[in-house]
């Protein structure tokens, strides 16, 4: 089957501004191991990156779920930015050493060394290197590609809160802390009894 490649999902599904990837990758035979030590120094990178950095690259979430006894690997994200720079900004923002460190455990560790070494080795993709970005860039073309070879798009695909970005749901959790604030303090009694401020109050209240 030819998948149609989407500006917003690339290959995958979208719901709203979320779009979907899911990608298959087989375990080399005896790596299991050490693909998941290598797929929990991939979650940390994101887990300790700076927040705002990762919501830049549009990344809503993503997992890797080992299965069929050991032998095959999904990486299933969701991102709400398009496709072509979703991938570039997660090269900037993670390191190729962290994608090449899981994915040199996958039965396309060729085709991954063989795209490090057009990229110009994996010193040139570390991000102490000085032409980090520009080489990151470049070299995200052939990432996206490897990752499209092992994409399958969803059949369907469901996000409740598909209509809403990262930043309008943050800002919304914000201005509830906020307003929460307000209605502790006995001084904002008399304002907040003015009916212009009704809708707000029944919305704190539902």
């Amino acid at each position: 089957m030819t998948s149609t490649i989407e500006k917003n999902s690339g290959k995958g599904t979208s719901d709203g501004v979320v779009s979907e990837l899911a990608a298959f990758f087989g375990v080399k035979p005896g790596h299991e191991e050490q693909l998941r030590a290598a797929l929990d120094r991939f979650v940390e990178v994101l887990r300790t990156s700076d927040p705002a950095e990762t919501i830049r690259t549009g990344l809503r979430d993503s997992r890797h779920v080992i299965f069929d006894e050991g032998r095959q690997l999904l990486w299933a994200t969701t991102f709400e930015t398009e496709w072509d720079p979703y991938l570039e900004d997660a090269l900037l923002v993670v390191g190729a050493p962290h994608f090449f460190d899981w994915m040199q455990h996958t039965t396309e560790a060729d085709v991954i060394v063989q795209w490090l070494e057009e990229s110009g080795g994996i010193d040139a993709l570390d991000k102490d290197h000085p032409d980090f970005e520009t080489n990151a860039r470049r070299a995200s073309a052939g990432l996206k590609k490897i990752i499209q070879s092992r994409q399958t798009p969803a059949a369907v695909y469901f996000n409740p809160l598909g209509a809403v970005t990262m930043t309008q749901i943050i800002k919304g959790q914000l201005l509830d802390q906020a307003f929460q604030q307000v209605l502790d303090n006995p001084a904002a009694e008399e304002a907040l009894s003015h009916p212009a401020l009704k809708p707000l109050l029944d919305l704190a209240s539902s």
